[in-house]
């Protein structure tokens, strides 16, 4: 019987024979790289990452506090899921978005799977995150939207007449919480614009100025929908002069801290004695200039102190001093902004 020939063994160097190892070559290569892949595929990663969430909560929500959104926590997988994540974390800056607008009005925490579990890119890096991680703090509440009078803040100057403005009314947005804290305490729903000092502008004929809106109810900070300015005409009946005073600032403090150990227990240190004789200048007709200074000890300058000021401090307490004009007198600081003093208790 004739033997096969594809049986025999090739010879060396032969056509065959180079056939025949590019065959084993290629198998070999092909195991390899499963082997690599399954390997990869199996091989468990844990990565340390520290990411600050960007918490979205849309027009119906809103978030009253702002918490620390920073978070450090531990994430594993393969090790492509892990790159992968890490390289879109440093595109965002390590910055990751949030949508939590389906959430309802309530206070409370949320996880960390729980948040990245909105975020798409985390989803898709199939990863998971090692328990342990603290929490986000959540204060969330839900939006109104009211439409407000607006009022045209000025100084340095009488009108002629009111100031007419367009437009007149503008909607603004905040917290259902904070606008019922409004309501409750009968502040005036109105929102104002930027001072505006008239002693730039001539007196006696008609004035426009577009003016910037402060988006501000009280202490309650809002959001303006629309535009941030107003188209403001008006006439300057006279302007008002100006004249400094010495403010001599006053301490107020707990009628129980003069029959406790307070001051027996700490020490009262102004930073700058020159500050709580502070020269200030008033601005008013020079009318009211004039009795103002006549009846200069009936201006009212304090600070209020409170138990809070007890607390242990590294750096100066800075307050800003009430002052009280005669209200008779329509005269007011220039400038409109409180003058400041700093202090500290400290214990004896």
């Amino acid at each position: 019987m004739t033997a096969n020939p594809h049986n025999q063994t090739p010879r060396w160097f032969s056509r065959r024979w180079w056939l025949a190892r590019g065959q084993m070559l290629l198998w070999v290569a092909v195991v390899t790289i499963l082997i690599w892949v399954y390997a990869d595929l199996e091989f468990t990663q844990t990565q340390e990452v520290t990411v600050t969430f960007v918490l979205e909560t849309g027009p119906g929500l809103i978030q009253l506090t702002e918490y620390d959104t920073q978070r450090t926590f531990k994430v594993q997988g393969n090790r492509n899921g892990v790159d992968r994540f890490e390289q879109v974390l440093k595109s965002r800056n390590f910055r990751l978005p949030v949508d939590i607008s389906d959430q309802p009005p309530r206070r409370g925490g949320l996880s960390i799977e729980a948040l990245l579990a909105r975020n798409e890119e985390f989803q898709q890096s199939g990863l998971a995150v090692v328990p342990g991680a603290a929490e986000l703090r959540l204060n969330l509440d839900s939006t109104v939207v009211k439409t407000v009078d607006i009022h045209f803040a000025y100084t340095g100057a009488e009108l002629l007449r009111e100031a007419t403005l367009t437009p007149h009314t503008v909607e603004v947005r905040c917290a259902k919480s904070r606008w019922d804290e409004l309501v409750q305490a009968k502040t005036p729903l109105v929102i104002h614009t930027q001072e505006l000092n008239l002693q730039n502008f001539a007196a006696g004929k008609p004035q426009t100025h577009n003016v910037k809106l402060r988006p501000q109810i009280g202490t309650v900070n809002v959001v303006i929908d629309g535009p941030a300015t107003v188209s403001a005409e008006f006439q300057i009946e006279r302007k008002k002069s100006d004249r400094e005073f010495t403010l001599n600032v006053r301490v107020q403090m707990p009628p129980s801290w003069l029959e406790d150990d307070t001051w027996k227990l700490y020490e009262w240190v102004p930073f700058d004695k020159g500050d709580w004789q502070q020269p200030v200048k008033v601005i008013g007709s020079p009318e009211a200039l004039e009795q103002l200074q006549a009846r200069s000890k009936e201006i009212d300058a304090f600070i209020r102190l409170t138990e809070e000021d007890k607390s242990p401090a590294t750096t100066w307490t800075t307050r800003k001093v009430t002052v009280r004009f005669p209200p008779d007198l329509g005269v007011e600081l220039d400038g409109g902004e409180d003058p400041k003093v700093q202090f500290r208790l400290d214990k004896r």
